[in-house]
């Protein structure tokens, strides 16, 4: 059972070990405690008390429009509650998972979290809740230096950048914002780290491959001495447009034993891929983190993929990335070789 598929490092392995250790710095017995539930509480499918991670959505809008992201279709558009978290909802459940005493929550899912003008506040509100890991993702476009500094002094543990290819294509995919722009704003949040002597927040810029397929070596070279780690994704399908899905043998989904994803209105979804709410489990303005964690909807969607019939049987499993069978590509990064799982009859050309 592969836990993280998907996303492969194009970062060296020291490169690696020095983000997790910094990503774990001021609490790595707890962080290590963390992964190593992450990793094998999914594989002999045990149900913790309370989840080990919870994504909570800040925001559901963003104010791009990348040709690959579901948020521009009108299917979402037209299904989902495209709103910003009310800071009294945060507040709820940051209190219930202060409670049970919950390791790291992430906040952000599928719109663009700094377009919550509360997103400073909530994060100081985690941390002084005892939260100990508290990340986020994020565009850039509303991030500077004065911010970055904010980050710093809340204690965020880790922010991932979304920065999908150099130059005109990055411009092309992340319109209105500009590579110049983009690229000089994380040297100078590198500068400030050094200055400061701090290592947090740990910053990982990310990207689809096809944005740099034809010159990963420079999209790494551009980003490896100015954040901790540099990381790719294949493109996944989620425009809605395959239809010739291959899906690995005996499949069953980690995250249903790992995380909790709650939505912008406080929607709680079965997984973090099931970005059209398909899969409802409850709303934690009407019932709490555990019961719903516990709760019926869940402990069904638990017992259908442990028959591995998920994707048959539930109608986001059809359409995730997590069950496709994968073809090993590889590449050279650094004179290093990388390997990729590209999806089976998968496109890999952005806007496809």
């Amino acid at each position: 059972m592969k836990i993280n598929k998907g996303q492969f490092r194009l970062s060296s392995r020291t490169q690696n070990f020095k983000f997790e250790l910094h990503r774990g710095q001021g609490h790595l017995f707890s962080y290590i405690k963390n992964r190593v539930k992450w990793h094998l509480y999914p594989r002999f499918h045990h149900v913790p008390k309370f989840p080990s991670h919870v994504d909570v959505e800040l925001s559901s809008l963003c104010n791009l429009s990348c040709p690959m992201c579901y948020t521009t279709t009108d299917e979402f558009k037209k299904k989902i509650n495209r709103k910003h978290m009310d800071f009294d909802l945060f507040k709820k459940i940051i209190d219930e998972c202060s409670e049970y005493n919950l390791f790291s929550i992430r906040l952000s899912l599928r719109g663009e979290a700094f377009l919550n003008e509360n997103i400073y506040e909530m994060i100081e509100y985690a941390k002084d809740k005892g939260i100990k890991e508290v990340s986020t993702l994020t565009h850039g476009g509303f991030l500077d230096e004065k911010g970055f500094q904010k980050l710093i002094d809340l204690d965020l543990d880790w922010l991932t950048i979304s920065f999908d290819g150099i130059g005109e294509t990055y411009d092309k995919i992340r319109y209105p914002l500009k590579f110049d722009d983009a690229v000089s704003k994380i040297k100078k949040y590198s500068e400030i780290k050094q200055k400061r002597g701090v290592v947090k927040p740990v910053i990982k810029v990310q990207t689809v491959w096809p944005a740099i397929s034809k010159n990963p070596e420079d999209f790494y070279n551009t980003f490896n001495s100015i954040t901790d780690q540099v990381a790719s994704n294949p493109l996944i399908d989620y425009l809605g447009n395959d239809t010739d899905i291959e899906y690995e043998n005996n499949f069953t989904c980690p995250q249903l034993w790992e995380r909790l994803v709650i939505g912008a209105d406080g929607t709680v979804m079965m997984c973090s891929n099931d970005e059209f709410e398909e899969y409802k489990l409850d709303n934690v303005n009407e019932d709490s983190i555990f019961n719903i964690w516990h709760g019926k909807k869940l402990t069904d969607a638990r017992k259908i993929h442990l028959k591995h019939t998920g994707m048959t049987d539930l109608s986001p499993c059809k359409k995730c990335y997590l069950p496709r069978k994968t073809k090993r590509d590889t590449t050279d990064v650094d004179g290093r070789l990388i390997g990729i799982d590209n999806y089976v009859n998968r496109s890999q050309t952005v806007g496809k």
